[in-house]
């Protein structure tokens, strides 16, 4: 097998390695040992498999291993500081890091000759961003508390695990780096981890501190950083809000890192997962025009990877907003739309959460809330902390006007995601609870304080116009409507209705008459 790795061809079938300027020379061992890491190049090789391996376990000295390692890198031109072709993973071993490519070896029975090289097609599906969660440090801790350096980022890979559009190394592989200083670099080349989660764990006298990291390895730039302080008697209360709010937090900040990342590129370049990050960064902008280029980026990347039940997912949140806020001409198809890509998606991945929760507001659209709720609640309990599940469960809890447990999946996504892009929408939703109970004052108040911040939002907009003239805030209701036929020059209180269909009809009534009331017609 000749293996090639610029500008060398290593022959292992001759023992040769060779350049375009002839053969080079390499002890018997030293050529084991360089075959070894090439034709393991996916993998960190550690000390012990190289002895096992090139000097057949043998008991040999640690000296003995480093100077055949650098007689490997001086055949390479390489050394331990540019580590061009191998790469020192401190306290795991060393793995080759350039390119190998196979060549055919020659049919020495005078078959074909060897064919030319092809280039290999582009996976056109990329690779979903992938983290590693390293056990924390810890400061100070006692015996009783010494646990939760490992409990905690234990948790965490296993809550993350259930993020379908992340793959999380397993503890087995980044537990290795217990005590160890981080090496960045060799997270993203060895374990293929574009992020890196670390943490450390202190006790000051009765407080317990939790810091949190997460770093993008490909640059070394700090993304999001935290910090839980917390009576030590609370050790249980703190430990399982960290996983909540670490979750949240990967749940919102790495598709925020990878749309970045893909937006430099022309969009006929993009691969499945970068098509499918950057249309996340439109898709909550709450406004017909991005919500297109959100479903266009979707449809590139399940049309690039079929098998994309995430992105599935995507695509029917987008058809969802078309048919719901009437951003297409034609609902029906939109609603086709929906069915299509939830069922596909749900057929794909009985366990994404996405997938699930894509179910469930399909089920808003064919009137049939009950069985939404089904969905929703599968959708909560594959992902505890996913906040969009809890406001995906809470936008079906309102439409039935089920007060109290709307505000209570509210309350919880905003805690999980408190940045999140649809904070507005979960504050509105929150507001028309208190509407629906008739608490005219807080349901204005925080009615006011969505459309603020969502003023694209024409669904916020008219929910905060009905609101404030419930409450008698005559003035601030014309202000607002005001801001409505800014964004709709034919806003009607059929539309509005037709995108929230309560299940209350004196609701119904009831902002009906406030729109009618603040000038807008049927």
């Amino acid at each position: 097998m000749k293996l090639l790795f610029d500008p060398f061809e290593l022959d292992t079938d001759r023992a040769e390695l060779r350049t375009v300027s002839g053969l080079v020379k390499l002890e018997p061992k030293v050529f084991r040992l360089l075959c070894l890491l090439v034709e393991n190049n996916e993998r960190v090789i550690s000390k012990e498999e190289m002895i096992a391996v090139v000097w057949a376990g043998r008991f040999i000295s640690d000296a003995a291993v480093s100077t055949a390692l650098k007689a490997v890198r001086r055949a390479l031109g390489d050394d331990g500081d540019t580590q061009s072709f191998i790469r020192t993973i401190r306290g795991i071993g060393h793995r080759f890091v350039a390119p190998v490519r196979i060549r055919p070896t020659e049919n020495a029975v005078g078959g074909p000759a060897p064919q030319a090289e092809r280039p290999v097609a582009e996976d056109t599906r990329g690779e979903r961003p992938t983290v590693a969660v390293l056990p924390f440090g810890r400061i100070g801790l006692p015996d009783a508390f010494a646990s939760l350096s490992d409990a905690i980022p234990a948790d965490i890979i296993s809550s993350l695990a259930r993020l379908r559009w992340l793959r999380v190394i397993a503890r087995e592989s980044t537990f290795r780096f217990r005590n160890t200083e981080v090496d960045l670099a060799g997270l993203h080349s060895v374990l293929g981890a574009s992020y890196c989660l670390s943490g450390r764990v202190e006790l000051f006298g009765t407080q317990l501190e939790v810091s949190v990291d997460l770093v993008d390895t490909r640059n070394e730039g700090l993304i999001w950083s935290d910090r839980f302080e917390r009576p030590v008697a609370d050790v249980h209360a703190v430990r399982h809000e960290i996983v909540g709010a670490v979750i949240a937090a990967l749940d919102l900040r790495i598709p925020q890192t990878e749309a970045a990342l893909a937006r430099g590129k022309p969009v006929e370049r993009l691969d499945a997962w970068e098509a499918y990050h950057l249309g996340l960064s439109h898709a909550y902008r709450f406004n017909a025009h991005d919500n297109a280029i959100a479903g266009s980026l979707f449809r590139r990347a399940t049309d690039l990877d079929p098998s994309f039940s995430t992105a599935f997912a995507a695509r029917a949140y987008t058809s969802f907003q078309d048919a719901m806020m009437g951003y297409v001409p034609d609902p029906q198809a939109a609603r086709a739309a929906v069915q299509f890509a939830a069922e596909r998606s749900i057929d794909l991945d009985p366990l994404d959460p996405y997938a699930n929760a894509a179910m469930g507001r399909l089920h808003i659209l064919t009137g049939s809330p009950d069985d939404g709720m089904v969905w929703l609640d599968r959708s909560i309990e594959l992902s505890p902390n996913y906040a969009k599940g809890h406001y995906s469960r809470a936008f079906l809890q309102l439409v039935r006007c089920q007060t109290v447990e709307t505000r209570a999946d509210v309350d919880t996504a905003i805690r999980l995601s408190p940045l999140d892009p649809m904070l507005a929408p979960m504050r509105i939703m929150k507001a028309l609870s208190f509407g629906i109970d008739g608490d005219y004052a807080t349901a204005a108040d925080l009615a006011v304080l969505a459309a603020r911040t969502a003023t694209s939002h024409i669904r916020i907009v008219m929910a905060t116009v009905a609101l404030c003239q419930l409450d008698g805030r005559t003035e601030a209701a014309a202000r607002w409507a005001r801001v409505v036929r800014e964004i709709r020059l034919d806003p009607s209180i059929t539309k509005y209705l037709k995108s929230m269909p309560y299940a209350d009809a004196d609701f119904r009534n009831r902002i009906r008459s406030a729109l009618r009331s603040a000038g807008f017609p049927d």
